[in-house]
């Protein structure tokens, strides 16, 4: 799975948008529909494009952005990567702006050698902690997913808590739950919409398959830091190892190929929803 090792600088600017400040306790503007949650800037670049009338609102530590796409309302926030970020952006969330559904949508490393790079997958089972499986997409007490939403059928997606970042890693996990696909946050979030019974799916693009070893850089460089602090950790990347310039120059090109499927996926689902 790739994860956040360049500066959120090197991405376009994001378009023109008003700021508010919100108490993390304030109910906010009236609820949206449907709840996203990226972990990444660059997962969620492609589809902030295509969002129209954006006003984005300081909550706690996170900035909670809200628009329409496809003339249906949504809000998003980013929250950085890992079960307990995601837990606290979803809680922040559904507290917040009282979502019908939420929806985790980001990266995912491949386990199944049949995931290429750039495959979307919609899972039908996600698989938590203590081996606890959820059939998704999940319904809530007030919201149904539209029948024409198609997940992928027979595959699982395993959320576990530090990066599998080589082939024989990704291969021992796929041994050792069956999983298709793995993330860092997905399960996270289910389980706040389950707590808080309202919908929920994951979307994941395969941004690295099963066969590849990520950089060595990449578990140095996912760790919560600054921009600046991060962008002095890949200078020094590519000091000690000249050529993690070109690798990680490909993970940046495979990271915007998969931001824009992600962002036609969730395209589709908001004319369905709508």
């Amino acid at each position: 799975m790739i994860t956040n090792v360049y500066p959120e600088a090197i991405l376009p600017p994001r378009p023109a948008q008003v700021i508010l400040l919100m108490a993390q306790k304030d109910i906010g503007p009236a609820a949206a529909r449907l709840g996203i949650l990226f972990a990444l800037p660059i997962e969620a670049h492609a589809f902030e494009q295509r969002v129209r009338d954006t006003v984005e609102y300081q909550a706690s530590n996170l900035v909670i952005s809200e628009g329409t796409c496809n003339q249906q309302a949504v809000l998003w926030t980013i929250s950085g990567i890992g079960r307990q970020a995601a837990t606290n952006a979803a809680q922040l969330l559904v507290s917040g702006h009282r979502p019908d559904a939420l929806i985790s949508v980001g990266f995912a490393g491949g386990l199944s050698p049949e995931l290429k790079h750039n495959t979307v997958v919609i899972p039908e089972t996600l698989l938590c902690k203590n081996n606890e499986r959820i059939g998704l997409p999940m319904a809530g007490s007030r919201f149904n997913w539209p029948i024409s939403l198609s997940v992928t059928r027979e595959t699982t997606l395993v959320t576990v808590d530090a990066v599998v970042d080589s082939s024989q890693k990704k291969s021992d996990l796929r041994g050792e739950t069956n999983a298709d696909l793995v993330d860092m946050e997905s399960a996270a979030v289910a389980l706040v919409a389950r707590e808080n019974r309202i919908g929920f799916l994951a979307i994941r693009a395969i941004s690295d398959t099963s066969e590849e070893t990520l950089p060595p850089e990449v578990t140095t460089l996912s760790q919560p830091q600054s921009s600046m602090h991060r962008l002095g950790a890949v200078l020094a990347a590519i000091t000690r190892r000249p050529r993690a310039v070109t690798d990680l120059w490909t993970l940046w090109e495979q990271s915007l190929r998969c931001s824009r499927s992600l962002a036609d996926q969730l395209e589709e689902i908001t004319q369905m929803v709508h």
